[in-house]
């Protein structure tokens, strides 16, 4: 239930007007959200405003205005708030806590996905204007395509058929389950005493009267514009008549809005997985920046003995953090064409963690679920991954040290481990488990997939969602709540902040499905290892984030910032054809500091070691898949819903670009001085981190929307450069569509590019590189006074999110030096701070502080912080594993032996949906089947008709010299030999064709890499892989005379495609 609630009776107020105006650019959304409440009570309330933030948002300007009173908010560090302010209650997700009444807690997850702020006393009838601005980075699609929803505090539901004292009141109807809001035991004590914003956040906004709404998108793409649409709204869209390209265009909606659903525009680019650089320039001029660092004391006091350009330079790269707003910051927007690229089950690479709870709670059924979806799920793994399985209760356990190579031995232990597995490890602790995991280091090559598996909840889910978005660019989760019971938030929030997948499993309802639907989504083709250099002239600084190597799936997208600082002026003598590599160290698991590696080289040396400019996929051309179909040309205003849409009338319209009001309503919070701060000397450059430089596609021109299609364009060739084991380039010529020259001189980026950004990373196991150039000169003297009297805070929306992603740097590098030296991490605290006070941008030690403008005097606050900015790094228990021996059981030895006939079955009716699971657990790590007793009580065979049936004579002799011996007894059989594993496994494959076709979903992986593995094998006798299967499938057509039940079912399956 977001929006503006009343304190009192905790209920909401009536929204009366929503206004959205916004801007896009590359994979960025400005929005300022214009909503406006009504009190419509005879009394006055005090007024609290929720906000629900997405993922990557961050707030850059809030304001309130009631009758005459103006209200807004300041960045303030959380230990320096007031005593009253820092006492630690933990509400039901964090810890038993006793807040005064009214107050809310948020947890460290919450604090960081929600603004609260204390609007005081609402005088009765009166009405009250919130404006909120956000910065946001965008989702996007595997297509390439561009995701923008509207806020649902903007667009809440109308219900017209309530009456208005049953829609302001709480109601318990529209309120999930106490057990899924995830508030833990002492919900039912907590309610009387404060707003649980968890509870709150679950309940349906609804809205009680029509409202007025309007939507206002402006686009302003980074290349042309191939189409844009709404899946739930009727759209139009306009452009300055006068344009050449379709590169900018506003957005609004045709129709009234219906009160439905939230506003979701999906943006098509005509370069979707290309490379862009978008830059932003600085709110200072080069005089107006020497004036500042004039007046800065750590600039007074370090040139106070050493005045030396030299010093200088040191000093300003030193507090570049400070300054991220005065100078341009270069973004890099890149969405590569994993979805074109096909599967390969041999190349499948990733570490495979699995973590399984074994609390009391999971005793019974849900252990039983668990353990049968684990031997399907991994028998459905691959050679070259890596896996390991922890068990938590209130400790846990680890079945390997570190997680191991999958291979024969290694998957036996996992499934005698499986086979072993009990409930009984007392409560529910993930947040132990959990640190171990992401402490360890990652494997090149393997990126880090984690599956969850609980049906209970936890009294820390705050800290532990936090947790996992601190890893989230190096890890993916993948959860599973079991029962009723489980805790929503904690299985939804894990998935979200790492964009994994959460699923819920119902009363009675089967594991391996969902299992398997992550397992396949898990092994989609991968870019991991991902690094970017960017190369900057020598007489600039520059500050990179985010930190660390991180990897993308399909639909993924990596965004890069560089924060660029021009010293031309300290250096008299500048190398004009020199330049600096700035790149991160690799090491992800380094507990030491993170630097800047940067070395000095020559323009010539660059463009032989990397020479084009990567633009498509050696993998596919530019016309595979349907949206290639498409001509980059579309037109840029397509809507869905608008029939008889004549562009080429020009109409006044509110969306008109002419009609932008180039003045944001909001006013910002004066921005906190830090001379209290000066920065610590840390002697070489802490700013090193990975990221990427791109073109300024963002100041394209605005373009004309046309009906028909414009003439062809020309084709430009570009490169993919495809670098093998044996590092040598492989250029594979793409053409792609370039668009038209202008003479147009003004244009920023048209002149000489000497700086360049280099995207690298793994792929297949085969390095692949991209690379871009673009100019920073134009953007290198700031705005000029001028231009910042009526300047928006959209002309700072890069600069927001870089620092946004420059604070989490400072807080993971916290975090790690807090964990090899006791108290060093207070440096990185500190520039955190530093950071979030220079950019207003909220961090895990700062807070929001509500002001009253015309009084300049702080607001009491209602909102209490599990963590107050001091170290609240979680120390559990040490985990001290076993050095006993491990289990060392052969393989053969484990898959020889017969299915256990004693599994518990779930229920009486689902007695025949684990038929195809004694037989899934024969299969060796490889794919391959053993020919023994086993596989014949598995399918129900004897072993004399699997040899008479066999197209391998050897089969066939070996049962003719058993009648002449007088039916003696055959010797065992050596396993070994090649035509026992290969009929083996095709009989296996045939079988679950004919007899368990209802699961095919459930074991399609573990047939497909047994075909894969029959696929590899030279077929002994002569013959051909197609007559074995066509062999095994007519033994089970023979077998219908001793069963008439059974169905044949063909079953297609290919294991390049799962």
């Amino acid at each position: 239930m977001p929006g503006l609630i009343n304190k009192g009776k905790r209920n909401a107020l009536p929204l009366s007007i929503s206004e959205i105006t916004s801007c896009v650019r590359g994979y960025t959304l400005a929005m300022t959200a214009s909503l406006t409440y009504n009190n419509i009570e005879d009394h006055p309330i005090e007024g609290i405003f929720i906000y629900p933030l997405d993922e990557h948002s961050a707030v850059v300007g809030f304001e309130a205005m009631i009758a005459d009173q103006i209200i807004t908010v300041q960045i303030k560090d959380k230990a320096k708030i007031d005593d009253c302010y820092l006492d630690c209650y933990t509400m039901a997700n964090g810890c038993s806590c006793s807040c005064p009444p009214g107050h809310i807690v948020l947890d460290e997850d919450l604090e960081r996905t929600v603004l609260v702020v204390n609007l005081g006393i609402i005088p009765p009838l009166e009405t009250v204007n919130v404006l909120v601005s956000t910065s946001s980075e965008l989702p996007t699609l595997p297509n390439g395509g561009i995701k923008v929803t509207s806020p649902s505090a903007c667009t809440p539901k109308v219900q017209r058929s309530m009456n208005e004292e049953h829609s302001l009141s709480p109601n318990p109807a529209r309120v999930k389950d106490k057990h899924h809001c995830a508030l833990g035991t002492h919900e039912h004590a907590l309610v009387g005493n404060q707003l649980c914003l968890a509870l709150l956040l679950e309940e349906e906004h609804v809205n009680s009267i029509d409202y007025e709404f309007n939507f206002q998108l402006e686009i302003r793409s980074p290349c042309l514009l191939a189409g844009v649409e709404s899946p739930t709204h009727a759209i139009r869209a306009d452009a300055d008549p006068s344009a050449r390209s379709a590169t900018n265009v506003v957005v609004t909606l045709a129709d009234k809005y219906t009160y439905d659903c939230p506003v979701e525009i999906l943006i098509y680019l005509s370069e979707p997985h290309m490379p862009h650089v978008l830059i932003e320039d600085g709110d200072m001029t080069l005089e107006e920046y020497d004036e500042h660092l004039k007046g800065r004391s750590d600039f007074i006091k370090g040139t106070k003995k050493d005045s030396s350009n030299e010093k200088k330079v040191e000093i300003i790269r030193k507090r570049l953090h400070k300054d991220i707003l005065h100078n341009p910051v270069a973004m890099l927007n890149f969405c590569p064409d994993l979805k074109a690229m096909t599967s390969d089950l041999r190349k499948v690479q990733g570490e495979f963690v699995f973590l399984i709870d074994r609390s009391g709670s999971m005793s019974g059924v849900n252990i039983n679920r668990v353990k049968d979806a684990m031997v399907v799920v991994l028998k459905s793994l691959v050679p070259a991954c890596l896996f390991n399985i922890i068990g938590f209760g209130s400790t846990f356990k680890t079945l390997f040290p570190t997680s191991q190579s999958y291979g024969e031995e290694t998957l036996a232990v996992a499934c005698e481990h499986v086979r072993k597995i009990r409930a009984d490890m007392g409560g529910t602790n993930i947040l132990a488990p959990l640190s171990w995991v992401l402490r360890q280091p990652l494997h090149r090559g393997h990126p880090r997939l984690l599956f969850l598996l609980t049906d209970g909840t936890v009294d820390n889910t705050g800290k532990v969602i936090e947790l996992v978005r601190s890893y989230a660019r190096f890890t993916r989760c993948y959860c599973f709540g079991i029962g009723q019971n489980v805790c929503r938030r904690l299985v939804i929030g894990l998935s979200a902040v790492s964009n994994g997948m959460a699923e819920f499993l119902a009363e009675g309802e089967r594991l391996q499905p969902k299992m398997v639907k992550s397992l396949k989504k898990s092994m989609s083709p991968v870019l991991s290892d991902i690094a970017i250099e960017w190369l900057f002239p020598e007489t600039k600084e520059v500050l990179l984030s985010p930190l660390g190597s991180t990897f993308l799936f399909p639909g993924d997208h990596l965004i890069g910032y560089s924060v660029v600082c021009d010293t031309t002026r300290y250096h008299p003598n500048p190398k004009s054809d020199k330049r600096r590599r700035y790149s991160m160290m690799r090491s992800n698991e380094s507990t030491s500091s993170v630097f800047y590696h940067s070395q000095e080289e020559d323009s010539g040396k660059i463009g032989s070691e990397s020479r084009g400019v990567l633009r498509e996929w050696a993998a596919g051309s530019p016309n595979d898949g349907a949206d290639a179909k498409a001509s980059p040309r579309r037109r840029a205003y397509s809507t869905n819903q608008i029939v008889d849409y004549n562009p080429l009338r020009k109409l006044h319209t509110p969306s008109d670009p002419s009609s932008i009001l180039g003045k944001n309503p909001l006013r910002r919070a004066k921005i906190q001085e830090l001379t209290s701060h000066p920065s610590p000397d840390h002697g070489t450059q802490w700013m090193s981190d990975y990221q990427v430089g791109l073109q300024p596609g963002c100041l394209c021109k605005s373009a004309k929307i046309q009906s028909h299609c414009d003439p062809p364009l020309p084709l430009q060739k570009y490169f993919v450069i495809v670098i093998t084991d044996g590092y040598t380039h492989q250029l594979c010529e793409m053409e792609t569509p370039m668009e038209p020259s202008t003479p147009d001189l003004n244009i920023p980026g048209s002149g000489k590019k000497d700086c360049k950004a280099v995207v690298s990373g793994l792929l297949c196991g085969k390095l692949v590189k991209w690379e871009v150039a673009f100019d920073i000169e134009p953007y290198l003297k700031g705005r000029e006074r001028e231009e910042k009297v009526h300047e928006d805070l959209w002309n700072e929306t890069i600069h927001h999110l870089a620092g946004q992603s420059i604070i989490q740097d400072f807080e993971q590098m916290a975090e790690k030096e807090c964990e090899i030296e006791h108290g060093s991490s207070r440096k990185y605290q500190l520039y955190a701070i530093q950071t979030s006070k220079a950019c207003n941008i909220l961090s895990k030690y700062t807070a929001f502080v509500p002001i009253d403008l015309d009084t300049n005097e702080y607001l009491p606050t209602i909102v209490e912080y599990t963590n107050t900015g001091g170290w609240l790094w979680y120390h559990g228990s040490v985990l001290s594993l076993s050095r006993a021996r491990m289990l060392t059981r052969a393989a053969r030895g484990f898959m020889c032996r017969s299915p256990s006939k004693t599994i518990e079955s779930m229920a009486e009716n689902e007695s025949e949906n684990k038929d195809y699971i004694p037989l899934v657990s024969l299969q060796l790590a490889c794919g391959a089947f053993f020919l023994n007793d086993a596989l014949c009580d598995a399918i129900n065979v004897p072993m004399d008709k699997l040899k008479w049936t066999s197209p391998f004579a050897s089969h066939r002799g070996s049962l003719t010299h058993t009648s002449h011996s007088g039916g003696r007894k055959p010797p065992s059989m050596d396993p070994l030999l090649p035509e026992d594993l290969v009929w083996a496994t095709a009989v296996a494959l045939a079988w679950l064709e004919h007899s368990s076709a209802n699961y095919f979903i459930e074991w399609e992986l573990v047939a497909a890499k047994a075909s894969m593995w029959l696929s590899g094998q030279a077929i002994p006798e002569g013959r051909d892989l197609a007559s074995v299967k066509a062999a095994a499938n007519q033994l089970f057509i023979i077998l219908r005379h001793w069963d008439e039940n059974l169905q044949l079912n063909m079953l297609c399956y290919n294991p390049n495609s799962v």
